[in-house]
């Protein structure tokens, strides 16, 4: 009965002397603070970014080009397949995941000045697909504009062509021809500098092959899709078409998230340790602070377990109002560095509370270990004695 009475009265000494501990080491309160929201905040933003990096990145990737294509059988020997099929095929890909495509149609034709590769695409959608093309001009802006035309920058110096001139089309074989007006030259580094681009309705005519084209290329997010599993279907759905990644550029794409999230870890755990040892020096001197404190407490029935006790709520109140300054900050950061990295906001995910919360805490109750283990050492009878 008199030990229950006792004990709230116990309570009540050791929160007092708990939160007066606290109140009279400010300086190092704010030290520890500090180091614990700082190291949090730095954790929250990378994990921020880390969750959200595989969309970001697998868009921004997409800026250089097609990864996945959609032709004929190679096994039947068919050069060309329906355009509707195509079409078909395309709609499959989740239009969420689709960043952009286009068919193409290729033909050797006359210009004025010699032959030339003619490629009829979809504008538009050629747009999207790659946004790397340097265009002196502008693009043809809609997909049945069957006057005019862009032409691949060395083509454009062969030919003697420049933006407004108008060029002559022919095939030899039909005698189809058509004059249409240059509306932008276009600088990839690749062989589409050597091509003329006309609307694919337009190509095949000029060819004689309407309503056909050679293959799709497009321009798929990778992350979220399996791009294997996508190919599956649509060869199973179409049993005449090949669809395929193109393996160097998924394979790329891949690569290069791995590295950067590989990094973005090995950046956390610099973070963490650097925390724990600022926070392990700074309390290490508030026992050497408080030996004479440690020392009394023990003289007057304090044992160890009240010692550690009191250590570890101090740290656990301490990290846990650092953890909660640190993720708000945390989500801060990762904003600013989205706008500045990708130009759009990173996405919070509830999964970043318990990966940013529990290392930290955990990196804060680490950096106890020896200040705790240096109380515990502390003998009340050399301390009372000056020794």
């Amino acid at each position: 009965m008199a030990a229950n009475s006792t004990s709230p009265s116990q309570t009540g000494m050791f929160l007092r002397i708990l939160f007066k501990s606290l109140k009279v080491r400010r300086n190092r309160v704010a030290i520890t603070f500090c180091s614990v929201a700082i190291g949090a905040s730095i954790i929250t933003a990378l994990a921020c970014v880390y969750f959200d990096i595989s969309a970001k990145m697998s868009r921004e990737l997409r800026t250089y080009g097609a990864n996945f294509f959609i032709g004929p059988k190679a096994a039947a020997g068919e050069r060309s397949m329906g355009a509707q099929a195509g079409q078909a095929a395309l709609k499959m890909i989740p239009p969420d995941k689709l960043i952009g495509a286009s068919p193409y149609l290729y033909g050797l034709v006359r210009l004025d000045l010699g032959n030339a590769v003619m490629a009829g695409v979809d504008f538009p959608g050629l747009r999207r697909l790659s946004p790397y093309w340097q265009v002196e001009g502008e693009w043809v802006s809609v997909s049945f504009d069957e006057d005019s035309c862009m032409v691949g920058k060395h083509l454009a110096k062969t030919m003697e062509l420049k933006i407004g001139y108008s060029v002559n089309v022919m095939h030899a074989e039909n005698g189809f021809q058509r004059r249409l007006t240059v509306k932008g030259i276009a600088e990839t580094g690749q062989a589409e500098d050597d091509q003329i681009f006309v609307n694919l309705s337009l190509a095949g005519k000029v060819l004689g092959v309407p309503g056909e084209v050679n293959h799709i290329m497009a321009s798929v997010v990778t992350q979220g899709t399996d791009i294997d599993t996508l190919s599956t279907q649509l060869e199973r759905e179409f049993p005449n078409l090949d669809a395929k990644p193109i393996r160097k550029v998924s394979y790329s794409d891949g690569k290069i998230l791995d590295r950067i999230k590989g990094l973005m870890a090995i950046v956390a755990v610099i973070i963490l340790s650097v925390t724990t040892l600022c926070v392990m020096t700074t309390l290490i001197a508030v026992v050497s602070e408080r030996t004479r404190e440690i020392g009394l407490m023990k003289a007057i029935g304090a044992d160890d377990r009240g010692v550690v006790l009191q250590f570890l709520c101090e740290i656990m109140i301490i990290g846990v109002a650092g953890v909660v300054a640190g993720l708000g900050m945390g989500f801060i950061l990762a904003q600013v560095l989205g706008q500045a990295v990708f130009g759009s906001a990173i996405t919070f995910r509830p999964v970043v509370l318990p990966v940013a919360l529990i290392p930290s805490l955990l990196a804060s109750l680490a950096a106890a270990a020896l200040p705790v283990r240096m109380a515990l050492g502390i003998v009340p009878a050399r301390v009372l004695k000056d020794e």
